[in-house]
């Protein structure tokens, strides 16, 4: 990497970040001595982000996904062809395909944005303009160069957080994030190795479904990226600029201004996991509005998740990507919801808190005194002094004995 403009701090982008609220919701009065269930602490973990002390169903949930091309494909790390990315975007929108199936039978709009995606020579004709207009560039090959350059890796960063302030401001209570992209499991293995400073046979998995010869190929490349970033490890915005991609680092964007505007996340598979990752190094805490819906088959996710502490709803093995584990996990989600909504209905209602009482006045002491009497004040009125007795006539008092009359 050599000298330039000065790398965008991700504190800047979670500006506001605080803890989510704890919840005090009162013991279930059905089966009061079972222990909390997980149900219990998803429900919990809900109504905290929700400033709440039992959550309330979450209606209003969109599926994000952030698309790019990764140059490192070319190395034959994966099975999905040159191509394969634009077309996924393509039947994303126009509502085609297994993800945006299983979008419209759990009722959650879909919202793409193609920040990396490399569209051939037709371009992206036919794409309406608002799953382009964040776009920055595919990534390169992060095996021999930095994936963006500095500028452009603030440009994605600042794209994912723009989208998340419009899905707040839309009223979502709710965000699901995925992706899609051919060799994105690979850029996600990266950036949890170099992290964690873990090797790439500790995180280099399956992927897309790669056979042995293309797991070697995976690795190496992988082997080779961690080399060129490991120095970096402690500098997330440079980590992602080494050996990230424009979408991940959407990704990681759009998590911190999430979490800065108090609006919980449910993470998908490795790379919306790896993308925690890096957000939570750089702007620690964050990592509490957030959730996974699936654990996948992938070493490097387990990793990260272990890292996080936080435990996937639910265990698929492999993934498909695009915000399914997420889509897949939001019934249980929902679920927890309303079996804590349902135990608190069970409780009696919580009494009417008592009015505090009035202080009495304190009387005016001016006002008592001029009313008051004598047996009112308390004590008799001290007696008026005597009056001292008058002289003599042609005398003077003087000292006792003597007397003051003059001379004759």
């Amino acid at each position: 990497m050599t000298d330039g403009p000065r790398p965008l701090n991700l504190r800047e982008i979670a500006e506001g970040l605080r803890s989510p609220h704890t919840s005090a919701a009162r013991p279930r009065r059905v089966a009061p001595l079972l222990p909390a269930s997980r149900a219990d602490q998803l429900a919990r973990w809900l109504a905290g982000a929700q400033d709440r002390d039992v959550a309330r169903p979450v209606d209003r949930v969109r599926l994000v996904v952030f698309a790019g091309d990764h140059g490192v494909a070319a190395r034959g790390v994966s099975r999905l062809e040159p191509g394969w990315t634009a077309r996924a975007v393509r039947d994303l929108v126009a509502g085609r395909g297994p993800h945006a199936e299983l979008a419209a039978r759990v009722g959650v709009p879909v919202e793409v944005h193609a920040v990396g995606v490399d569209w051939g020579g037709q371009g992206p004709s036919g794409v309406p303009a608002g799953v382009i207009e964040r776009a920055v560039r595919p990534s390169g090959d992060i095996a021999v160069e930095d994936a963006l350059s500095t500028e452009e890796t603030e440009a994605a960063v600042r794209a994912g957080a723009a989208v998340a302030d419009a899905a707040v401001d839309a009223g979502v209570d709710l965000l699901l994030l995925g992706d899609l992209g051919a060799g994105a499991t690979t850029v996600a293995s990266t950036l949890v190795a170099v992290c964690l400073r873990k090797g790439a046979v500790d995180v280099v998995g399956r992927g897309s479904g790669v056979d042995d010869d293309a797991w070697m190929r995976k690795t190496a490349a992988v082997r080779d990226a961690v080399r060129r970033a490991r120095k970096l490890a402690t500098r997330p915005t440079a980590v992602l600029q080494a050996v990230g991609s424009a979408d991940v680092c959407a990704a990681v964007g759009f998590l911190l201004r999430a979490a800065a505007r108090r609006t919980p996340v449910l993470l998908d598979g490795t790379v919306g996991v790896a993308a925690a990752l890096v957000a939570s190094r750089g702007v620690p805490g964050a990592e509490k509005w957030w959730q996974v819906g699936a654990a996948t088959a992938e070493p490097a996710q387990a990793l990260a998740v272990d890292r996080l502490k936080l435990t996937p709803l639910l265990d698929l093995g492999a993934g498909r990507g695009g915000g399914t584990g997420a889509l897949t996990a939001l019934p249980v989600l929902r679920a927890a919801q309303a079996l804590a909504e349902a135990d608190e209905a069970e409780l009696p209602p919580l009494p009417d808190p008592e009015p505090a009482p009035e202080p009495a006045p304190e009387p005016d002491p001016v006002a008592v005194g001029a009313l008051a009497g004598p047996d009112d004040q308390g004590a008799s009125p001290e007696p008026p002094p005597a009056p001292e007795p008058e002289p003599s006539p042609g005398a003077a008092a003087g000292p006792a004995g003597e007397s003051t009359r003059p001379n004759v």
